[in-house]
C-alpha cells in the first residue's frame, strides 16, 4: 500500500508541476513535450504486485492510472457534445501542418472533399500546395510565407503581422532561439455576416531544449521568453476587429502551458470542448503532442472535434463542427464540383 500510495502522490506531483509550472520552469516545461505515456510504465510492475500481495491497494493505483490519463496525458471523454447543440448556423474548419505538403497537392481535391469543410488552415504550406489549391473550383485561397488558407467564401480582408519585434530579438541572440510569429488574420464573406479568422504558426521549443541537451539553461529561458512573447503579439494582432473569432493554427504548445493559457486561455479550445480520447496531432517517434489547435469566441459552440488520419505529414489535421449560435443563414456550402 506504501509504495502504490507514493506513486499516486508522484502522478500528482507531476500533474500540478505540469499544469502549474509549464513553460515557468525547466522542469514543468520538460514535462509539457515528453511522451507522457512514461507515467503509465510503473503500473506494468506495481498491479501483479498489488494483486500477489495485497489486492486492496489496486484502488489507489486506479485513482493513480486516472491522473495519468487525465491531467497528465490529457484524455478527454468528449461528454458535451451529447448535449443538445444550440439553433445556430453550421461550420466546419480544419487546420493541418502539412510539413510543405507535396504529396498532398497532388490529392488536394480529394482531400477536401473527405474532410467537407468550409474553411481549411494550412500551416507549413509550400508553393506545390498553395497553387493545387488555386486549381480546386469553389475555393478562394490565400497564401503567405507558410500560411495558406483555403476558404469556401470570398476573402474581404487579410493582414500579415508584423514580425519586426521578433526579428530584432532574433538577432540580438543570433538566430539561436527562435521567433517564427506567423500570422495572418483575415475577415471573411459568410452569408451569416463578417467571420473573423486568424491562421498562425508559433515558434517551436526544440531550440530551446536543444540547448537544453548541451547545458545551456539560458537558451532555454530565452526560446521561452520569445514564445512567450509571439503569444501576446499574435493575440493583440488575431483581437482587432469585430464579429465571430476563429483561431486555428499551430501553436506549437498544448494546452497545459502557462503561456497558452496566458494568451488563448479565454478562447474555447475545441478539443478541450468537445473531443474524445487525447487528440494527439504532433508524431515525432515515440513522443504524441497536441500542439495544433481551433479556438473559438463566445459567438461559437462546438460541437464535435477530432483528430484525422495521416495525410503525409507529422501532424494529423484537427477537424471541428461548429455553430454560429443564433445565426439564421447556413454558413455550410455546397460540395465543389470537380472538374
Amino acid at each position: 500500500m506504501a509504495v502504490s500510495s507514493a506513486y499516486l502522490a508522484a502522478v500528482l506531483l507531476v500533474a500540478a508541476t505540469m499544469w502549474l509550472l509549464g513553460d515557468r520552469t525547466v522542469v514543468g516545461s520538460v514535462l509539457l513535450f515528453m511522451g507522457r505515456w512514461v507515467f503509465l510504465l510503473p503500473l506494468a510492475l506495481l498491479v501483479p504486485l498489488a494483486l500477489w500481495i495485497r489486492p486492496a491497494s489496486l484502488v489507489v493505483l486506479l485513482g493513480a492510472a486516472l491522473v495519468v490519463l487525465g491531467p497528465i496525458m490529457g484524455f478527454r471523454t468528449g461528454w458535451r457534445r451529447y448535449l443538445p447543440h444550440p439553433a445556430g448556423a453550421p461550420l466546419r474548419v480544419v487546420t493541418f501542418n502539412a510539413e510543405g505538403g507535396r504529396i498532398l497537392a497532388q490529392i488536394l481535391p480529394s482531400v477536401l472533399e473527405r474532410w467537407r469543410a468550409q474553411i481549411v488552415a494550412f500551416q507549413e504550406c509550400g508553393p506545390e500546395l498553395a497553387a493545387a489549391g488555386r486549381l480546386v473550383p469553389g475555393w478562394h485561397v490565400f497564401a503567405s510565407r507558410d500560411l495558406c488558407l483555403l476558404s469556401r467564401y470570398p476573402i474581404r480582408d487579410s493582414a500579415v503581422m508584423d514580425r519586426s519585434a521578433l526579428d530584432r530579438v532574433k538577432q540580438s541572440a543570433n538566430d539561436q532561439i527562435g521567433g517564427a510569429g506567423y500570422v495572418v488574420r483575415f475577415v471573411l464573406d459568410a452569408p451569416t455576416g463578417p467571420i473573423r479568422v486568424a491562421n498562425l504558426h508559433l515558434e517551436t521549443p526544440r531550440k530551446g531544449f536543444e540547448g537544453l541537451m548541451r547545458g545551456d539553461l539560458a537558451r532555454l529561458g530565452m526560446n521561452t521568453e520569445i514564445r512567450d512573447i509571439e503569444s501576446h503579439l499574435a493575440r493583440s494582432w488575431v483581437d482587432s476587429g469585430s464579429g465571430p473569432l476563429l483561431v486555428l493554427g499551430d501553436f506549437n504548445t498544448p494546452v497545459e502551458s502557462r503561456i497558452f493559457a496566458g494568451h488563448w486561455g479565454d478562447l474555447a479550445d475545441a478539443f478541450s470542448v468537445a473531443g474524445t480520447g487525447f487528440g494527439m496531432t504532433k508524431y515525432n517517434g515515440w513522443i504524441r503532442a497536441r500542439i495544433d489547435h481551433v479556438l473559438v469566441g463566445p459567438a461559437w459552440h462546438v460541437n464535435h472535434a477530432y483528430v484525422g488520419r495521416d495525410v503525409f505529414s507529422d501532424h494529423r489535421p484537427l477537424v471541428v463542427d461548429l455553430t454560429l449560435v443564433g445565426a439564421s443563414a447556413p454558413l455550410s456550402a455546397p460540395p465543389a464540383a470537380p472538374r
